[in-house]
């Protein structure tokens, strides 16, 4: 081959070489395409999920009855510890070969003898600290168990401290709203939880196209609003979970507002849309990780919706407690 067949041989490799460095680009884009809309997919749809789920994390549970029952803490006794440790190695001591590394025999046994002097003050020292830390444990048995019984006598002010004390872990993952609010009798709690308003439902939907584009297009009203539904729902089932876990009652009540225009007055203002009288055993039998939240009221707890698929929620008046 002469040179210009070589070099004409070298500038088809090469332009071979781009073209397949084009090809490779091209699908490397392409796969770039594909995961950033597979993403994205992804990541509207985990997000409407957690809004429509908010009622399957609750809180830890709290029994107050094991609480109010719960023994007095033992008092601290003496200890004598030390001195028998210290006793036992003393009489246990005897002379070795590698005692000219240790200072001597005497030296050693000098050292045995002085920790045997300083342990009663040791094993004192331990009584003192044992005294402190049952101080602490009685204090807080006392004050454990005295407001476990007055929760279960229905004592509002306990009911009220126990949700003051617990109302920022019960809101930290802020799906829920803004806050809630309490209306707490002896033999009644009503919570008022402001929910976010509609536009926390993402009003367009998302999917992979066979090229592996994303394409976004306006969501349907009535699936927007039936979404918004299921999350106002599962508000009000975590409020009421929440409750029962911490709380030894066995019904309550839940109010979720929202801001929404009121006509009257051509302003927006915060509207009740759903009140649903929970009742403990029922609630108890529901299988939160499976159940659809709207779904689940409606079928099983005394409510007042105003709900329709093309217009969503419409004003209610809250529930009232039913006559004992």
């Amino acid at each position: 081959m002469g040179w210009r067949g070589a070099v004409r041989s070298i500038g088809a490799a090469m332009r071979a070489a781009e073209r397949e460095s084009v090809r490779q680009q091209k699908t490397q884009m392409k796969e770039a395409i594909a995961s950033d809309a597979a993403a994205a997919v992804e990541a509207l749809e985990t997000f409407q999920q957690s809004l429509i789920s908010i009622h399957t994390k609750l809180a830890d549970p709290i029994d107050w009855r094991v609480m109010a029952a719960g023994l007095k803490p033992a008092e601290p006794q003496i200890s004598d510890s030390h001195v028998r440790d210290a006793k036992r190695a003393l009489d246990a001591f005897k002379p070795g070969v590698l005692d000219v590394f240790q200072g001597g025999s005497k030296r050693r046994r000098l050292r045995l003898e002085n920790d045997l002097e300083e342990a009663p003050a040791k094993d004192r020292a331990d009584f003192e600290t044992a005294k402190g830390a049952y101080a602490a444990a009685l204090r807080e048995w006392e004050s454990d168990t005295n407001l476990a019984r007055r929760l279960l006598a229905g004592e509002p002010e306990a009911t009220k401290s126990v949700l003051e004390e617990m109302q920022a872990a019960l809101q930290e993952d802020g799906y829920v709203g803004s806050h809630v609010a309490y209306h707490i009798e002896a033999n009644y709690l009503h919570a008022t939880a402001t929910a976010h308003g509609a536009d926390v439902i993402p009003d367009y939907r998302r999917k992979q196209l066979a090229s592996g584009r994303l394409s976004q297009t306006r969501k349907p009203i009535g699936e927007f609003n039936e979404l918004y539904q299921d999350y106002i729902a599962s508000v009000a089932l975590k409020v009421a979970g929440d409750l029962f876990r911490i709380l030894p009652r066995d019904e309550v009540y839940v109010t979720c507002e929202t801001e929404m225009l009121n006509p009257k007055i051509g302003h927006k203002e915060n509207t009740p849309i759903l009140s649903v009288h929970f009742v403990r055993a029922t609630f108890d039998r529901l299988n939160l990780q499976k159940i659809d939240p709207s779904d689940a009221i409606v079928a099983n707890f005394r409510h007042a919706m105003s709900f329709k698929r093309a217009q969503g929620f419409s004003r209610i008046e809250p529930l009232a407690p039913l006559a004992a």
